[in-house]
């Protein structure tokens, strides 16, 4: 009966075990780069910025377009026309104007309206039905020279997709960083609520002891309770380190993508040897990180967008190829159809608007202005947070080593009261203090490890070299 007790639990910690997954820091890291949301975003807007960048290439060719037009009307159009008539010259056989002329003098016959009076009028009744007439065709147009329109659009387009890649860094920079802190602070809460645990077992031992002592009558109730209240405040201690190991698993399987029930345990700890100065410490380079980079671009993108705006009021020029068919029309019971080509160039001159152009383009550069300046002011923020993230890494490593010799002296002081107690030698209230004492460098280790781990990522954030 024994042995199948132990199997049983054996059977049910292996099972355990093994339902818990196992997540080591670059794991963490490849789960929340698949899983971000964020980062599935920026692909698409690369997708995004190619697309239009693609579609603004197209206005460096001709476009060809087709064009038709339908026209019915109820009522045809009648109208009587009079028409003067020509006769042959006798001597040129051209024809000429059969006016009327003077028998005497030989000139034009005016009438009362000041135009010439002809001998013969000709009648032409004229009925123009349009039940069904149609205009087609198809047109080549080329631009020419649009003041440098076309050129900046594309250079804007091209600077689009760069910055729609810096900005997929960017988020993967942010992505990597928010995971490592999230991953960092689940360590160390799984650290304090070992260590709460430890010291919940040394208090659970020592009251055993006391009590023991209480009931031979070797020491007195005041004692026991002392032991009594620590137990209680160590294990309150412990419950909540178990409630924030909850929420800091649950915050780790929001970034990585794991449902949020899903059990964890981390490979990584934040106990590190001697660390020295120069650790963790790499090349520092504004033009590595992507924030600068999105800031440059944008100077670029104000440019740019000066020259569309100049082009605006620039001569522009361009020809256009078509080839156009009418029919369906009648006229005075005559089917008219016709087909033509033609060839149509044009130029456009901006002459006067008020000064239009000129308040544009000086908007247009004011902006510019701004994005330099912006530029400026960001560059010399980037470099104070680049500063500050190194003096953080360098403090922080002086805390590790602090705490390493604070723990040490801990150690051998809860080794020395635990010796004099057992033999008699010391008091209960020193024993005590020294088990919260290694408490509390135990803790401050761990706080001092998680930290030292954060701000390493927070440095090579800042450093550009979180990749």
């Amino acid at each position: 009966m024994k042995k199948s007790t132990i199997t049983l639990c054996l059977l049910i910690i292996a099972y355990s075990l093994s339902s818990q997954t196992r997540l080591s820091l670059e794991e963490s890291r490849s789960l929340a780069l698949e899983n971000s949301e964020s980062m599935n975003i920026a692909r698409l807007q690369i997708e995004k910025a190619e697309a239009e960048r693609a579609a603004v290439r197209t206005n460096y060719l001709p476009s060809l377009s087709g064009n038709a037009m339908g026209l019915w009307m109820n009522k045809d159009i009648e109208q009587e026309l009079y028409m003067p008539t020509a006769v042959p010259n006798p001597i040129t056989g051209e024809l000429v104007p059969n006016v009327t002329t003077h028998p005497v003098t030989g000139e034009v016959v005016v009438g009362p309206d000041g135009n010439p009076v002809f001998n013969m009028y000709a009648w032409m009744p004229l009925a123009i039905s349009l039940k069904g007439a149609y205009l087609a065709g198809i047109s080549l147009e080329q631009p020419i020279y649009t003041g440098g329109k076309i050129n900046a659009a594309s250079q804007m387009t091209r600077i689009a997709t760069e910055m729609a890649k810096e900005n997929l860094e960017w988020t993967q920079t942010n992505t990597l960083y928010e995971t490592d802190q999230a991953y960092w602070l689940y360590v160390s809460v799984q650290e304090k609520v070992r260590l709460a645990e430890s010291y919940t077992l040394l208090l659970e031992t020592l009251e055993k002891q006391v009590q023991h002592a209480f009931e031979t009558g070797m020491t007195t109730q005041n004692e026991l309770l002392k032991v009594k209240v620590k137990h209680n405040e160590a294990r309150l201690q412990l419950q909540k380190a178990r409630s924030g190991r909850e929420l800091t698993r649950m915050a780790l399987c929001r970034l990585t993508g794991l449902p949020f029930d899903t059990p964890i345990i981390t490979t990584d700890t934040v106990f590190v040897g001697p660390v020295m100065a120069s650790q963790g410490l790499v090349t520092a380079d504004l033009k590595n990180r992507p924030e600068f980079r999105l800031l440059q671009k944008n100077t670029e993108l104000a440019e740019q967008q000066l020259k569309i705006v100049r082009a605006d009021f620039l001569p522009t020029a361009g020809i256009s190829l078509g080839f156009n068919n009418i029919g369906g029309i009648e006229i005075s019971q005559t089917d008219y159809n016709s087909s033509n080509a033609s060839l149509i160039g044009s130029l456009k001159v901006p002459i006067f608007h008020w000064g239009e152009g000129r308040q544009k383009q000086l908007s247009a550069r004011k902006d510019l202005e701004i994005k330099k300046a912006e530029l400026e002011k960001n560059e010399k923020l980037l470099t104070l947070e680049m500063e500050q993230a190194r003096l953080n890494l360098s403090d922080a490593m002086i805390r590790v080593g602090m705490a390493r010799e604070a723990l040490l002296q801990a150690e051998e002081n809860l080794r020395v009261e635990s010796d004099n107690y057992e033999l008699g030698m010391g008091i209960l209230t020193d024993l005590l203090e020294a088990q919260a004492q290694w408490q509390n460098a135990r803790s401050e280790i761990i706080e001092a490890g998680a930290d030292l781990k954060m701000k390493e990522t927070a440095w090579l954030k800042a450093s550009g070299n979180l990749k």
